[in-house]
C-alpha cells in the first residue's frame, strides 16, 4: 500500500516537472514570437520604422529574453536579432553608437554561443559593418579572416574568402637590425593596422613621437608609444630566418617624426626583450623593431587622449621561461619620467610553499598628482582612494602575513594609467583592484558599484569608462571594437567572480556602519586600466562625491576604514 502511494507521488512530481519545463519552453517561444512580430513591422512598415523608441523598445524585448532564459534556443536568435536591429538603427541615423551594439551583440553571440549556427553568420556580418558601414578596410578584412579561421568549409566562410579577394592586398615591409628599408617576402605574416583610416591621416600634418615607454619581465612586456596626435600604424610579426635568432616584431607610425637627438636603443637583454629600436624609417614614418626571446600572444591597442595619442603594445611570451634562472627579470625604464620603485622585497612565503593562488595584491589608488580625479565640496577623488587604499593594505598585512601587498602608488604622484596595469604584471600579482569613487550630475545619486572588463552597451558604463580612461565616447566606442580581441585569456570569469564577493561584501559591512551604500550592482565597462591585466582585475567605485551625504562621510577616517574592510572581506570572500 505504501509503495503504491509512493509511486503515485512520484508520478505526480514528474507530471509536475514535465509540465513546468514544456510551460516554461512555451512561455519563451511566446515572448520571442511577440519581439518577432515588432521585429518584422520595422522593416515593413515605414511609419513604424520610423520612430526610434520602435527600434529601441524590440531590441528590449529581445535583450530580455537573452538576458532572463539564456540556455533557451531562442536566446542565440535573440542576440543576432539585436545585433541586426542596431545595424540597421545606424543606418537609419549614423548614430556611431548603435553600430558598436551591433557589433558587440554579435560577438556576444560568438563568444557565449559557439556552437550555433549563426555564429559564423554573426561573425561575417561583424565583418560587413567595418567593411561597408564603418569604410574601414583593415578591419573588415581582420573580421572576415576570422570567419575563415573559426568556421572554415561553411557558407559563410565561402563568403568571407569572396570578400577577401575583393580588397587589395596592402603592400608589406619588414625590417633589418641596422633599420634599413628592405622589402619583406611575401609569406610574411599578415599586418594588422589601427588608428586613423589612411584619408584621414593624410590629411593631418606630420605627427611627433615624443616617448617611449616600456615594462619588462621574462615573460610580458609592455611598450607605450606617446605621440602628440592622432596616428595610423601598422605592426607585424616577421617571419623567423636562420639569419635572426630572436623572433621580430615591427610596428610603423605613418604620417610621423622623430625628433633630434632621440635614443634609438630602446632596450637590451631586458627581461622578454632582446633588443628594441626605434628610427625615422622614410620621411613620414616611424619604426619600431622588437627583437623578443619568444611570442605567444600579441596585443595592440591605441587611446585617444586630449593633445596626447598612445598605442600600447603588449607581448605575452612563452610560460616556458618562467623556469629558466638564466633570464633576468626587467626593470621599469621610462625615458622622460621618473621609474617607479619597488614598495617591497619578494619573501618565500607559506602561501607559496602551499602553492595558493594569492600570492601578492596589487591595489591602485586611482588618480593622483595633477590628476586630482573627480572633486566636490572641497574632497578630491586621488585623497579619498588613497586612504582606503592603504587601510586595506594594513588590513590584509594584519590578517595575511603571507600575502604580499603592493600599492600602485603609496603618495600622491601622477602615474599613467597603462602604468599601472604594468605594475600589476610586472610584480607579477595575483589580484588588481583599482580603487575610486564617484561623480555625478545627479547630486542625489549614490552607491557603490564594482566593475570588471568586458565590452558593454550601457550608457552611464561607457560615460564612466569615458571619465576614468580621460577620453571621449567615440575613442571608447574605438577602443571597444578591438576589445573582443584583446581580453582573450583576461581572466574575465574570475574578474567577475571577484567583483562579486567585493559588492556583496562592501554593501554588507557600509550596513553595519552608519551609512550604508546603495547597491548599484555589478557591472562591465572598457576600462583602460584593466586592458592586459595578466590577474584577475576589478575597478571599484565606492561611493559618490557629489552627494552631500555621501561625501560627509568619505571625509571621515573611520567610514573609509568601513569600505576597506568591504573590500577586504570580498577579496577573502574570492580567495577560500
Amino acid at each position: 500500500m505504501i509503495t503504491t502511494r509512493l509511486s503515485r507521488v512520484l508520478f505526480f512530481l514528474v507530471f509536475l516537472a514535465s509540465f513546468s519545463i514544456v510551460t516554461y519552453a512555451d512561455e519563451v517561444d511566446r515572448l520571442y514570437e511577440k519581439a518577432a512580430v515588432k521585429y518584422h513591422r520595422l522593416y515593413k512598415e515605414s511609419d513604424f520604422r520610423n520612430r526610434e523608441d520602435n527600434w529601441l523598445k524590440t531590441i528590449k524585448q529581445f535583450q530580455l529574453i537573452h538576458k532572463n532564459y539564456p540556455r533557451h534556443h531562442q536566446s542565440p536568435k535573440s542576440l543576432y536579432n539585436i545585433g541586426k536591429l542596431y545595424r540597421s538603427l545606424y543606418q537609419l541615423n549614423k548614430k556611431e553608437i548603435y553600430l558598436d551594439r551591433s557589433n558587440i551583440s554579435f560577438r556576444r553571440l560568438i563568444n557565449d554561443y559557439p556552437k550555433s549556427t549563426l555564429s559564423d553568420d554573426a561573425q561575417l556580418l561583424i565583418g560587413e559593418n567595418y567593411e561597408k558601414l564603418k569604410k574601414d578596410p583593415d578591419l573588415a578584412q581582420m573580421e572576415y579572416r576570422k570567419v575563415i579561421e573559426l568556421y572554415p568549409g561553411g557558407k559563410a566562410a565561402r563568403e568571407a574568402k569572396k570578400r577577401l579577394k575583393s580588397f587589395r592586398s596592402a603592400e608589406t615591409f619588414g625590417m633589418e637590425p641596422d633599420l634599413e628599408r628592405t622589402k619583406s617576402p611575401d609569406d610574411l605574416t599578415i599586418p594588422r593596422y589601427g588608428g586613423l583610416s589612411e584619408p584621414e591621416s593624410k590629411q593631418h600634418e606630420p605627427v611627433l613621437v615624443s616617448k617611449i615607454d616600456y615594462w619588462s619581465t621574462i615573460d610580458w612586456s609592455r611598450m607605450v608609444i606617446n605621440a602628440k596626435g592622432e596616428l595610423r600604424y601598422k605592426y607585424q610579426l616577421l617571419k623567423e630566418d636562420k639569419s635572426h635568432r630572436h623572433k621580430r616584431l615591427f610596428i610603423d607610425l605613418y604620417n610621423s617624426y622623430l625628433p633630434r637627438q632621440f635614443k634609438k636603443k630602446i632596450a637590451a637583454n631586458d627581461g622578454l626583450i632582446s633588443q628594441a629600436r626605434i628610427a625615422q624609417f622614410d620621411k613620414k614614418t616611424v619604426r619600431i623593431v622588437l627583437d623578443m626571446e619568444s611570442i605567444k600572444r600579441i596585443k595592440v591597442f591605441h587611446l585617444n587622449l586630449p593633445n596626447q595619442h598612445k598605442i600600447v603594445v603588449d607581448v605575452i611570451g612563452e610560460s616556458s621561461l618562467e623556469g629558466d634562472p638564466q633570464k633576468k627579470t626587467g626593470e621599469v625604464v621610462s625615458y622622460d619620467k621618473p621609474t617607479p620603485g619597488t614598495d617591497e622585497e619578494g619573501r618565500v612565503s607559506l602561501l607559496k610553499a602551499l602553492g595558493l593562488k594569492v600570492k601578492t595584491i596589487i591595489v591602485d589608488p586611482g588618480h593622483g598628482g595633477k590628476d586630482p580625479g573627480a572633486s566636490a565640496f572641497e574632497l578630491k577623488e586621488k585623497d579619498v582612494v588613497l586612504d582606503i587604499a592603504k587601510h586595506l593594505k594594513e588590513l590584509i598585512r594584519r590578517n595575511h602575513p603571507d600575502i604580499r601587498v603592493l600599492l600602485t602608488r603609496e603618495s600622491d604622484r601622477f602615474m599613467e594609467l597603462e602604468a599601472r596595469t604594468a605594475f600589476a604584471n610586472q610584480h607579477k600579482g595575483d589580484l588588481f583592484l583599482s580603487i575610486h569613487v564617484n561623480a555625478s550630475l545627479r547630486p542625489k545619486l549614490s552607491g557603490a558599484e564594482t566593475y570588471f572588463l568586458n565590452l558593454t552597451t550601457d550608457d552611464e558604463a561607457l560615460s564612466l569608462a569615458a571619465k576614468e580612461n580621460q577620453t571621449s565616447l567615440k575613442s571608447i566606442s574605438d577602443l571597444q571594437a578591438i576589445l573582443n580581441d584583446l581580453m582573450v585569456n583576461s581572466k574575465i570569469n574570475e574578474s567577475r567572480a571577484l567583483a562579486e564577493t567585493v559588492q556583496t561584501s562592501m554593501i554588507s559591512v557600509t550596513g553595519e556602519s552608519s551609512h550604508q551604500f546603495r547597491n548599484l550592482g555589478v557591472k562591465q565597462a572598457p576600462f583602460t586600466v584593466l586592458i592586459g591585466a595578466q590577474m584577475p582585475s576589478i575597478l571599484i567605485e565606492a561611493g559618490f562625491l557629489t552627494n552631500k551625504t555621501e561625501n560627509r562621510y568619505l571625509k571621515s577616517s573611520k567610514y573609509k576604514k568601513v569600505i576597506a574592510d568591504g573590500i577586504y572581506r570580498g577579496i577573502k570572500t574570492y580567495m577560500n
